[in-house]
């Protein structure tokens, strides 16, 4: 499987399930570090469009 990230990037999945448990680990990931507070949101923005195009190959491939 495969889609195009924020980035317009291609990124291939060979294990949908498991690709689905990182991003939603990653998308809550912060630094204690208020410096990195901008960093973060960039972080936390890419790592929640990827989680819902998971989301969305997963339920395209159960219809």
């Amino acid at each position: 499987m495969k889609f195009k990230d924020i980035d317009g990037k291609i990124i291939t999945i060979e294990n949908l399930q498991l690709a689905l448990l990182q991003a939603d680990d990653f998308r809550h990931y912060r630094h204690t570090d208020p410096g990195f507070a901008e960093f973060d949101a960039r972080q936390q923005a890419y790592w929640e469009d990827v989680y819902q195009k998971l989301l969305a190959l997963s339920q395209q491939s159960n219809v």
